[in-house]
């Protein structure tokens, strides 16, 4: 396994386990409105480049009734069929338009990735991502969601020796389940 994602899986346990350790008081005061949380999941490349992936996000920020989320988060995209790899920075922003529990709310994310093609081209972009979430569970101590969403980051064409790749925009459709606390 990637050892980029190995380091980010063991730092969303260590954050878990200190957040397990805190007693629900001390929760209340001092975490009302903090909340992290982490998605897991798969983008499919409909731009046509074979960059369709494996993604982990993690993600830390405020809360309340109208903001599911608005805070900030990184994740690492590692391509199923090559060795491309993209790490993405972002502010992200997750609300159901109300104070009410729903069903659904939105999920969007801006912001920077920095892309490793293949043969050690790196190239560094925006990236924008859009789409729905669907609530699973609500509890006291955490959420569980499912996101269907569009991502976009501007990939240029680039030469690797004599050779000419020719590249698209990425564009790709995720499906990704997450919890959040």
């Amino acid at each position: 396994m990637n050892l980029k994602i190995v380091t980010l899986i063991v730092s969303i346990f260590m954050a878990y386990n200190v957040y397990a350790m805190t007693s629900h008081s001390e929760k209340s005061s001092a975490f009302h409105h903090f909340t992290w949380g982490a998605d897991i999941g798969s983008t499919i490349d409909i731009a046509g480049n074979d960059m369709s992936s494996i993604d982990i996000d993690a993600y830390f920020g405020y809360k309340n009734n109208f903001f599911r989320t608005i805070g900030v988060g990184a994740g690492i995209k590692s391509a199923i069929g090559n060795s491309y790899t993209f790490i993405p920075v972002y502010a992200i922003l997750r609300t159901n338009f109300t104070n009410k529990p729903t069903l659904c709310f939105m999920d969007m994310k801006l912001g920077y990735s920095f892309n490793t093609l293949k043969e050690d081209v790196t190239q560094n972009s925006f990236m924008g991502a859009i789409g729905l979430g669907f609530n699973l569970y609500s509890g006291r101590e955490f959420k569980s969601h499912l996101i269907l969403s569009y991502t976009f980051m501007n990939i240029d064409s680039y030469y690797t020796g004599e050779i000419y790749n020719k590249m698209n925009n990425f564009s790709g459709m995720s499906v990704k389940i997450g919890i959040s606390f």
